[in-house]
């Protein structure tokens, strides 16, 4: 199974060159979104693999705003026009780190192959507060004084009607796994279509919704299954996963994902060792 993992990053390119080590295989190729706020010579350290590439067309990304999405955009395109041919594109962050080792990831893909891994939820009937990511405008693509007085001002002025027409919204996880197949289709939809690339543009997170609702809403529907690659803990009522540190070292091994999120080398180095030499011993089997 041929996979390009696009990887989204600003964070320690050392340990981003970690987990790129840990997840060789010849059928493995990197694809690095390097944030616009940093220079790509600050990942220069990966350069040395021939599997890794950087995507050129770069995003400065904000949290919870259409521009994450434009990175995973550009890096579809980028990944689409390389003419190498893949099975599936998987999705990842900086801070992620694998759980399994390639072989397994491999036999994972290969037991799922001909469909798309997206974790969702249905809007209506599951996840009602997402609705407000979408029945209102939210500027959250801006950064300028006055935001989010304006943002508020904009909704009690204006009642937002400019949801695509007999669309459903899903939503959950940011991350997938998907076939390049799907990629175009999602692109070709949104990304090439500018009232549709407007309307995401001014919901919030849509980082978080846009791919399951997009494919849900389409041909490729009958492919999706509810699951993707990641594992993470939630801390009640916080919008960004746990920061593991060694205390979560049993949960994670214990995960039938690929990868889990989210780790920082520098404040819990010991951690990657544990999970380092427990994937040197699964190897062995």
């Amino acid at each position: 199974m041929r996979v390009a993992h696009l990887i989204i990053t600003y964070t320690n390119p050392l340990q981003t060159e970690r987990m790129i080590q840990q997840m060789q295989h010849p059928d493995f190729d990197f694809y690095i979104h390097v944030d616009a706020k940093f220079t790509l010579e600050s990942h220069s350290n990966l350069n040395q693999y021939s599997n890794v590439y950087f995507i050129q067309n770069r995003v400065d990304v904000q949290w919870a705003a259409y521009s994450t999405i434009q990175a995973e955009f550009n890096g579809l395109q980028e990944i689409l026009d390389s003419a190498r041919t893949y099975d599936y594109i998987s999705l990842m962050s900086g801070q992620d780190y694998p759980i399994k080792t390639a072989v397994q990831m491999q036999s994972f893909f290969e037991a799922r192959k001909g469909k798309l891994l997206l974790k969702y939820r249905a809007f209506n009937g599951e996840w009602e507060e997402g609705m407000q990511r979408v029945n209102k405008y939210h500027l959250t693509d801006f950064r300028f004084r006055g935001q989010f007085f304006l943002e508020r001002l904009i909704n009690i002025l204006f009642k937002r009607t400019n949801q695509p027409k007999g669309m459903k919204f899903y939503g959950s996880s940011m991350f997938w796994a998907i076939s390049p197949e799907a990629a175009e289709y999602v692109l070709q939809t949104v990304d090439r279509d500018p009232k549709m690339r407007r309307f995401f543009r001014y919901s919030w997170a849509p980082d978080e919704f846009l791919f399951q609702t997009i494919l849900l809403n389409s041909p490729f529907a009958d492919q999706v299954i509810n699951e993707n690659c990641h594992y993470y803990k939630h801390p009640p009522n916080t919008p960004s996963p746990k920061t593991f540190d060694s205390s979560d070292f049993a949960d994670i091994i214990a995960s039938d994902r690929l990868y889990a999120r989210k780790f920082d080398m520098v404040k819990a180095p010991e951690l990657l060792d544990k999970i380092d030499k427990f994937l040197a011993t699964e190897s062995l089997d």
